[in-house]
């Protein structure tokens, strides 16, 4: 009887290791896995500035002031900028930047009477080149457009 209780303990003993080794062997897996943080590319956070700058340029227009900063010269760098590694710059992207700087640039040449057409227009710029790839921003970007 004694052998049958001593072998019965080493039995439950023995589930009972081998249960919080699997537990144990889980959360070691599980902890093993590295978080891996976005990391914006070059052109990502040239983008970010332009929203933030025509987040402020729409603000003005549509209190009636016609904007009076100056073209930003870093906004050039939509050329150069490290894209993220999942798109590659193409000549579809190149027309559109380049369409998209000249419609800035014509911001601050603009009069009251066709400030709103031209601010649209780089906007929709904006658009027209996600719609072609990168289309997640979209709807951030037609937040922008002035009715």
């Amino acid at each position: 009887m004694q052998r049958m209780n001593k072998f019965f303990l080493f039995f439950l003993l023995l589930i009972f290791i081998s249960c919080n080794s699997k537990i144990s062997k889980k959360e070691n897996s599980e902890k093993k896995e590295e978080l891996v943080m976005y990391s914006a590319s070059e052109l990502a956070l040239l983008m970010e500035e332009m929203y933030q700058y025509n987040d402020s340029i729409k603000k003005l227009i549509e209190n009636g002031i016609l904007p009076t900063q100056e073209f930003p010269d870093k906004f050039l760098k939509i050329h150069t900028a490290e894209m993220t590694n999942t798109f590659e710059r193409n000549r579809v992207f190149e027309t559109f930047a380049a369409s998209f700087l000249e419609h800035e640039k014509s911001i601050s040449n603009s009069t009251l009477e066709n400030v709103k057409t031209n601010f649209n227009n780089a906007i929709n710029t904006c658009i027209a080149c996600h719609q072609t790839s990168c289309t997640g921003p979209i709807p951030r970007i037609e937040k922008l457009l002035i009715k």
